[in-house]
């Protein structure tokens, strides 16, 4: 994935827990990945799979598109 692209994507998820209320632990049992998963995630460290953006989106209950509006 484009570095630029990924740390959009990091931003947006961030923000989007943060907005929900979540904390890294929360949104990571949520959507069933590893909370140092989900951090690195979020600090653009790790590329992320299709599967985890949409584990992501379900978690947070919003739709893929929402979460991709980056």
């Amino acid at each position: 994935m484009n570095k630029e692209l990924l740390k959009r994507f990091a931003k947006r998820l961030k923000t989007l827990r943060i907005s929900k209320g979540f904390t890294q632990d929360e949104l990571s049992f949520r959507a069933n990945i590893a909370r140092s998963t989900l951090g690195n995630i979020e600090t653009a460290q790790n590329d992320v799979t299709l599967s985890k953006v949409n584990q992501l989106a379900v978690a947070l209950e919003i739709s893929l598109s929402e979460l991709l509006d980056i």
